[in-house]
C-alpha cells in the first residue's frame, strides 16, 4: 500500500520561530520577545527580533517550498500582530500580511495548515496573568473566533494549541517564557490553556467552516525503562503521567487519571478545576496533529543511564536515534483512546549543534545524519500506515534554521541553512532528498 495517494507531505514552521518583524506594523511584544532580553535565558543572547525575517520575505520562503514539492505548509499565527492587546480590534496590518501569506501559498499549490497558538502568548495577556489567569480561556475563544471568521474561506486545517506542555515549562519550570517557577502556576496555567483549546474548538463548530477541520497538537515522548527493576517501571508511569498523558487524557478520555490528580493532591500543587472543564477539553476532534521526535530513556539508576547512553545507537547530536519512535507512539495512542480520528504528524525532525560540516568540493551542507534520521522514522511511519493506521500527513521539522527557543540559533533543524547576518536560505543534502523522496512516493 505504501503511503495513500492522497496523503500530505509538508514542512512546519512556527510565526515565533521565523517571522521576526517583532515591533512592526503595529504588531506587539509576545512573551518570547520579553523572554529573550532577559539575561542568560537565550543561547548566545540572540533575540527572535529578526529571526529568518520571513515577515519581509515570506515570498522566498513559498518559493522555496514550491521548490521542495510539499503539498502543505503548518504555519502558526503571531497572536499579538492581529492582536495587539490580545483581545479587542484587530490590527489591519497584521490581518493583511496574513491574507497575503495565504493567497502566495495558494497561488504556490500550497495548503495552509494554521496552528492558533505556538507558545507566543502576547505580552499584554501576560501581563494581566496569562495562563495563570482563568480569563484566558475566553481571551483564546475569543481571539480564535475573530481568526476562524476572518480566514476561515482560505485555511482548510487548523488547529487549537501546538504543545501544551511548553506552558508547563514557562510556568513550572523556568525554562520557557515567561519564565516562571513556580509549580501550582504551572499547574494551573495548563490546566486552563487545555479549557482554554476547548473554548476553540466550540468557536470553531460556531463558524460553521464546512471546508475545514479542526485539531490540537500534543507531543508524544514516551518514557522507556532503561533496566527491568520495578523502580524503573515506577519512574516510567510517573513521568509519562506527569508529561504527554496529562493532556492527552482530558482531551481524548475526558478526564485526568486518578494517579495524577492524587498525586497532585498529595504534592499540593492540584490546579483547580471547574464544572464544565472536562466537558470543555474532551469535545470531538477532526484529527489528532501528533509532534514525535524520540523516545526517553529513564532510569532511578543513574550509572545505568550513563552505561545506556554509551552502548546505544546515536547521532552525532547525542540523542539516540530510535526510529521506531513514531510507529510506537502511533499504536500506543490507538490503544489507549481507541482513536477513531485521522493522524497528522505535524512535527518531526532532527537538530545539528553548532555549524553543519560542509562539502569541500560542492559548498554543500552535508547533514546525513538528518537523511538517516528521517529515512529511519519514514520507513517505520510507512509500515503503520501498512498496518491500517489512519494517517493522512507528514510535516517535517523544519524548513529551514530557525529562532530554536531557549537554543537561540545554536541548534539547526533545517532543510535549509538560514545566515542570520545575510538573511540568505541555502539548501543543505536533506533538502534534495525529502524534495526526492517525496516526488517519488506522490501518487503511489
Amino acid at each position: 500500500m505504501a503511503f495513500p495517494k492522497n496523503f500530505i507531505w509538508g514542512v512546519a514552521t512556527c510565526a515565533a520561530q521565523i517571522e521576526g518583524g517583532a515591533l512592526e506594523d503595529g504588531r506587539t511584544a509576545s512573551v518570547w520577545d520579553t523572554f529573550a532580553t532577559k539575561p542568560g535565558k537565550i543561547a548566545n543572547g540572540v533575540t527572535p527580533a529578526v529571526a529568518c525575517d520571513s515577515y519581509h520575505q515570506y515570498q522566498r520562503d513559498i518559493a522555496n517550498m514550491k521548490e521542495l514539492g510539499v503539498d502543505s505548509h503548518r504555519m502558526s499565527i503571531s497572536w499579538s500582530r492581529v492582536l495587539p492587546q490580545g483581545t479587542g480590534a484587530l490590527n489591519p496590518a497584521g490581518v493583511d500580511y496574513y491574507k497575503r501569506v495565504f493567497d502566495e501559498m495558494l497561488k504556490a499549490g500550497i495548503q495552509p495548515n494554521v496552528t492558533l497558538y505556538h507558545w507566543d502568548l502576547p505580552q499584554a495577556l501576560e501581563d494581566r496573568g496569562g495562563w495563570v489567569n482563568r480569563d484566558c480561556i475566553e481571551w483564546f475563544g475569543e481571539y480564535a473566533e475573530k481568526m476562524f471568521r476572518t480566514f476561515g474561506d482560505v485555511v482548510p486545517m487548523w488547529s487549537t494549541i501546538n504543545e501544551p506542555i511548553a506552558t508547563y515549562v514557562g510556568y513550572a519550570l523556568g525554562g520557557f517564557a515567561p519564565g516562571h517557577t513556580d509549580e501550582v502556576w504551572g499547574n494551573q496555567a495548563r490546566h486552563n490553556i487545555l479549557v482554554a483549546h476547548g473554548k476553540g474548538v466550540q468557536a470553531f463548530r460556531a463558524a460553521n467552516l464546512k471546508n475545514a477541520k479542526l485539531g490540537i497538537v500534543i507531543d508524544i515522548w514516551k518514557r522507556h525503562p532503561v533496566t527491568d527493576s520495578a523502580e524503573d517501571a515506577a519512574l516510567v508511569r510517573d513521568q509519562d503521567e506527569r508529561n504527554w498523558k496529562f493532556y492527552t487524557d482530558p482531551v481524548f478520555a475526558g478526564h485526568y487519571s486518578d494517579y495524577i490528580l492524587e498525586a497532585l493532591e498529595k504534592e499540593g500543587t492540584l490546579m483547580r478545576i471547574f464544572p464544565g472543564d472536562y466537558e470543555l477539553m474532551h469535545q470531538p476532534l477532526d484529527y489528532y496533529g501528533m509532534n514525535v521526535y524520540n523516545r526517553v530513556m529513564v532510569s532511578t539508576n543513574q550509572q545505568a543511564v550513563a552505561d545506556f547512553s554509551q552502548g546505544g545507537n546515536f547521532l552525532n547530536n547525542r540523542t539516540e536515534y530510535y526510529p521506531k519512535a513514531i510507529y510506537d507512539a502511533i499504536h500506543m495512542m490507538h490503544d489507549l483512546y481507541q482513536m477513531n480520528i485521522p493522524i497528522y504528524i505535524t512535527e518531526n525532525g532532527t537538530y545539528f549543534e553548532g555549524n553543519e560540516p560542509i562539502d569541500p568540493q560542492t559548498g554543500r551542507i552535508e547533514d546525513n545524519d538528518r537523511i538517516r534520521y528521517l529515512q529511519g522514522f519514514l520507513q517505520w511511519l510507512e509500515k503503520a500506515i501498512d498496518e491500517g493506521y489512519d494517517i493522512r500527513g507528514y510535516y517535517l521539522w523544519s524548513l529551514m534554521d530557525n529562532f530554536e527557543w531557549s537554543s537561540g540559533f545554536n541548534f539547526k533543524f533545517g532543510l535549509m541553512r538560514t545566515n542570520f547576518e545575510t538573511l540568505q536560505c541555502t539548501p543543505k543534502k536533506s533538502f534534495e532528498w525529502y524534495k526526492q523522496f517525496i516526488a517519488s512516493h506522490k501518487g503511489l
